[in-house]
């Protein structure tokens, strides 16, 4: 299969190539095998190329922890999909039964695996993940959007409602409107609260506003105003 691959890390874009004959992944009997429509790069990739101390890769290394696609075969446990399906995953592997998953806290995971990190990514035409990974993506909705959200949402969530117990009526201080954050003024305003924002810079500060928040302070014109929330 075609695939954006690397062989060595490097704090250089150059050792990125495309090759047209990696071995395409088979699905395993709990797992989907999917055809990639779109791949997200994002912070990620970059610290994976450059490489940390005890980051173990099998090389060559395909990037990318975020996609959208179709549903083109599936393993025989496998229930409830279908070839054909528009699907997007939550690239957190886990094992579901050491103790940590056990008390549902697979972020915590003994064996806890990154689609992108410490294993193959899907920048390619090809990915297998756990059928329990799977979202289904509803007719109509765009692809291409759909393929950006899995791991920034994963951790607003985490973030917002599993650590942070956002509830009703709650405001949200949002530091630094990057990609992640800038997910949170919509998702709390769509569920559970209002959103304030505070950012440096005014593209994303005008995006965020555009995105639901109420109110956006430009640290760069005011550096006292989070000394006055």
């Amino acid at each position: 299969m075609r695939a954006l691959i690397f062989r060595r890390h490097s704090v250089s874009l150059d050792v990125y190539e495309v090759v047209e004959d990696m071995p395409a992944p088979t699905p395993g009997p709990d797992e989907v095998k999917v055809r990639v429509r779109y791949a997200a790069l994002n912070r990620l990739d970059d610290w994976v190329r450059r490489g940390w101390r005890g980051l173990d890769l099998q090389w060559p290394h395909i990037p990318c922890s975020d996609f959208s696609g179709t549903i083109v075969e599936f393993g025989e446990k496998v229930t409830g999909w279908r070839v054909g399906q528009r699907v997007a995953a939550n690239p957190l592997f886990w094992c579901g039964d050491c103790l940590a998953c056990q008390r549902g806290e697979q972020n915590r995971c003994k064996r806890l695996c990154l689609l992108g990190e410490n294993v193959r990514g899907a920048a390619c035409e090809f990915v297998c993940v756990p059928s329990r990974n799977l979202i289904e993506i509803p007719d109509g909705y765009d692809l291409a959007k759909a393929a950006a959200a899995s791991l920034v949402y994963v951790t607003a969530w985490h973030s917002l409602i599993e650590a942070g117990h956002l509830r009703a009526g709650e405001g949200v201080l949002v530091v630094g409107a990057a990609a992640e954050s800038m997910s949170l003024p919509r998702r709390s305003r769509s569920m559970r609260g209002a959103a304030l924002c505070c950012r440096k810079f005014e593209p994303e500060g005008q995006q965020a506003l555009d995105m639901g928040a109420d109110w956006v302070h430009d640290r760069s014109r005011d550096p006292t105003g989070p000394r006055r929330l």
